[in-house]
């Protein structure tokens, strides 16, 4: 009887082992195959950015806005090497991580979705697999893992603008920009000794926000010992002025003459949006919103010149993303998938 008892608690030990190794295989193994798998994902993640950032670089560099722009071969292997250089500077214990998929395209956000493109491409996808070893489960032929992560890395509107991005002291209301399609919409700027009916000017962030205090700011920008503060989309704050201009409209146009490309007569530059949904004439402190581009040129009219501009979307400026879609992109992208 004993012996029949010894046996039998043998058996049970011998069950209880077994399960025991594979509640160990499944605890240490799958936990271990996590960190790999996050570690993978690390990888996807930074060679997205680094490609992204590639894309964002090119278009630094060119006046055509991204829906007309073409990459490229050349162009196509910058973006693809730079994510292959950081996959392999972050792939640290993860030797069989490779780069199963690279694809430039244009991504919808509305979608969720990245269209394989090499014209308008403004994303990267990047889709990296691999297997990681195992310890316990090795025991019951398990010997390998499969890895796999995904990343998307994109230009985004404009959302951060750094010292000196914003050339015109000029801004433009959020409800204007608001009504109707953003591409070729023309804005005044200066009319007949004023701003327009949904512009304003602003000294950035100096006071006083007074036409004096905006000669000051414009005849800084012009000789190129004043330039413009970090401007942050729904976190900053721009003092702008009410008043006649008429007086400074000197040095409004030795500023538009110092900047404009002399072959052509336009200044491409980066605009605040400031937050007020009517058009009306701005002053004091107002918050910045956002970012636009605009194609500035001065014109005669029977009543004088007007300052003008023509919003441009599609264009790409020095920058974080992250903001509201004005038509300007930044050259710094994010991860969006």
């Amino acid at each position: 009887m004993w012996q029949t008892d010894r046996g039998a608690v043998a058996v049970v030990v011998a069950v209880a082992m077994t399960a025991l190794l594979l509640v160990g295989a499944v605890v240490v193994d799958i936990g271990a195959a996590l960190l790999s798998r996050h570690h993978a994902q690390a990888v996807a993640d930074a060679a997205a950015l680094a490609g992204a950032r590639q894309l964002g670089g090119i278009y630094e560099r060119t006046p055509n806005t991204i829906a007309t722009q073409m990459l490229s071969a050349v162009e196509q292997t910058r973006v693809l090497r730079a994510a292959a250089q950081v996959a392999d500077q972050n792939r640290i214990n993860l030797a069989t991580l490779t780069l199963a998929e690279l694809r430039i395209g244009a991504w919808n956000p509305a979608a969720q979705r990245l269209a394989a493109t090499n014209i308008g491409a403004d994303a990267l996808l990047v889709r990296a697999s691999g297997q990681t070893s195992t310890f316990l489960a090795g025991l019951l032929g398990i010997r390998r893992l499969d890895i796999a992560a995904t990343a998307t890395a994109a230009l985004t509107p404009l959302g951060e603008v750094l010292p000196g991005g914003l050339p015109a002291p000029v801004g433009i209301a959020s409800g204007f920009v608001a009504q109707g399609p953003i591409d070729g919409k023309r804005v005044v700027f200066y009319q007949a000794g004023n701003m327009g009916p949904c512009t304003g000017w602003t000294t950035f962030t100096q006071g006083p926000s007074t036409v004096a205090g905006l000669r000051t700011v414009l005849s800084g920008l012009t000789a190129g010992s004043l330039s413009s503060p970090t401007a942050t989309a729904n976190r900053s704050q721009f003092q702008f002025v009410r008043g006649n201009l008429a007086a400074i409209f000197p040095q409004i146009k030795a500023l538009y003459d110092a900047k404009k490309n002399p072959a052509t007569g336009q200044w491409v530059a980066v605009v605040p949006i400031y937050e007020r949904r009517a058009c009306q004439a701005p002053s004091g402190s107002l918050r910045i919103a956002g970012f636009s581009t605009a194609v500035i040129t001065l014109v005669s009219t029977p009543n004088g010149p007007v300052l003008e501009g023509v919003l441009r979307s599609g264009s790409v400026a020095i920058g974080r993303g992250g903001g509201p879609d004005y038509g300007t992109k930044g050259s710094v992208p994010g991860l969006v998938s």
